[in-house]
């Protein structure tokens, strides 16, 4: 969670849904504080700060690593009870997007930092197996909190717990007019996100060079030349935005009908989000 205490605003971060992006425009608006988190954990507050993208172990109730940056509600909850009074207390918000995109983007970051395919498309067979597998470890799983399939965790768990809603308002990814309406209405603070962590993908005509770029980055570059030259690679002419793509994949039928099952509650939230989002814009007045 990341809260601005001069405004009592709360921001739970649900995985793949610009949370970076957010994090930047809050911190242009006033001091993050993480005063809550740090007696959570038991540290001061900077090293709490420094802790939010790390693994945590020792929570009451979890055996297994977390992200404190990444807690689903009824985790939070349990092992971080400060910081669940505090999003209770304060106005809170989420950022909420359609969950087989979302699933195809934490599909990709998964290959990429598990697989070490850095550069891949999303129509890659190796794609479509890891869904499988993907599938296969969620199935008939409820909320859960592992790091390693964190971005696969259901938004709903974000907003809720067993059915009761604890967060004030949701927004869609793309509606970010209507996040910083609220804020300026709840809050007064002016909000300005800047959209600039969507992930990249080759086009099809740079596929081909991919295995061969793959090589060179591996074994005959040095690792500070490499990171030096993979932001110019990815913002190339060779790549694309992938999300713009998603709609055109398709996985196999099995896998598609899992994640419509699976993430149903998550298509009903961004419904949800986006009527809450038309209507902040556009408020209905009644007559008389």
């Amino acid at each position: 969670m990341l809260y601005v205490e001069e405004a009592d605003l709360a921001f739970i971060h649900v995985p793949k849904n610009a949370g970076q992006s957010i994090r930047r425009a809050l911190s242009g608006c006033g001091r993050l504080s993480y005063a809550a988190m740090a007696r959570d954990l038991g540290v001061d507050e900077p090293t709490a700060e420094g802790l939010m993208e790390e693994p945590v172990t020792g929570r009451p109730g979890i055996d297994t690593e977390v992200q404190p940056e990444h807690v689903p509600l009824p985790f939070l909850k349990l092992a971080f009870p400060c910081t669940f009074e505090r999003l209770q207390a304060a106005k809170s918000f989420i950022m909420v997007r359609p969950p087989r995109d979302r699933f195809l983007s934490a599909l990709m970051q998964r290959i990429r930092e598990y697989g070490g395919a850095a550069a891949l498309r999303v129509d890659d067979p190796l794609v479509a197996r890891e869904a499988r597998r993907i599938c296969n470890w969620l199935e008939g799983r409820g909320p859960f909190c592992d790091m390693p399939y964190i971005h696969f965790s259901r938004q709903v768990d974000y907003a809720e717990i067993a059915g009761e809603r604890i967060v004030s308002a949701l927004f869609p990814l793309e509606r970010t007019d209507a996040l910083a309406a609220w804020i300026k209405r709840e809050t007064g603070l002016e909000l300005d996100v800047a959209h600039d962590h969507a992930r990249r993908e080759p086009k099809a005509w740079a596929s081909s060079l991919q295995p061969a770029v793959r090589f060179i980055g591996r074994t005959l570059l040095p690792q500070t030349l490499k990171k030096a030259i993979y932001p110019l690679w990815m913002n190339s002419a060779a790549f694309a935005n992938a999300a713009s793509r998603y709609d055109t994949v398709r996985l196999d039928p099995a896998v598609e009908h899992f994640i419509a099952e699976y993430y149903a509650p998550d298509a009903a939230l961004y419904a949800e989000a986006q009527r809450f989002a038309q209507d902040i814009m556009h408020p209905v007045r009644l007559a008389g």
